[in-house]
């Protein structure tokens, strides 16, 4: 058995054991063969496991540089899907990488706010993830997780219908408009299905 099920059946019994785990919506997962990115609500580090094992095959993750400092954990989280991302700036080579994974048929999960919220309520998502599907040419299945990680509290995964892209696949886009859909379409999506205010 591969590292990457081996670490699915170890979390999934890990929150079906402390959480009261409900994952809502698995009918509008897209086939395999199509072609999307995840993007989620994010409050913390159990945050990439949880929306793993909310998919039915192996996907990677966007994950903050500094996780990667330590070398055995580095290893470690790069062998279940992770690659690097510095936050705080434009990191295009992260970029770049995201988008040929997209392309290659790998499918992604990238977190909009690209970071934690610590307030009860979503950071305004940056544009990079649509601009990183639109690239791709791949639309975006949004998931909104809902609950606190306090023991055996309920957390609910809500996984919503797919975000279609084609309106951006074949014309230029400025930066502006993608961040607009970013504001209006993508995060208000993420916002109905999370309970958690923009």
């Amino acid at each position: 058995m591969a590292l990457y099920d081996v670490g699915r059946v170890v979390v999934n019994i890990f929150f079906r054991t402390f959480f009261r785990l409900k994952i809502e919506g698995k009918e509008n997962i897209p086939d395999e063969s199509e072609r999307f990115i995840i993007c989620a609500n994010h409050r913390g580090y159990f945050d990439p496991p949880l929306v793993g094992i909310a998919m039915p095959f192996q996907i990677g993750f966007m994950a903050k540089e500094e996780l990667f400092r330590n070398k055995l954990f580095g290893a470690l989280i790069r062998k279940l899907g992770a690659f690097p991302i510095r936050r705080g700036k434009s990191d295009f080579g992260a970029l770049r990488s995201a988008i040929k994974m997209s392309e290659s048929g790998r499918h992604i999960v990238i977190f909009p706010e690209g970071g934690r919220s610590h307030s009860g309520r979503l950071r305004r998502g940056k544009s990079g993830a649509v601009m990183v599907a639109v690239k791709a040419r791949a639309n975006i299945l949004p998931i909104g997780l809902e609950g606190s990680y306090k023991p055996f509290t309920r957390i609910t995964i809500h996984i919503g219908e797919l975000i279609r892209l084609d309106e951006f696949f074949d014309k230029k886009n400025t930066g502006e408009e993608l961040q607009k859909f970013t504001d209006e379409v993508l995060m208000k999506r993420i916002s109905e299905l999370s309970r958690v205010p923009m």
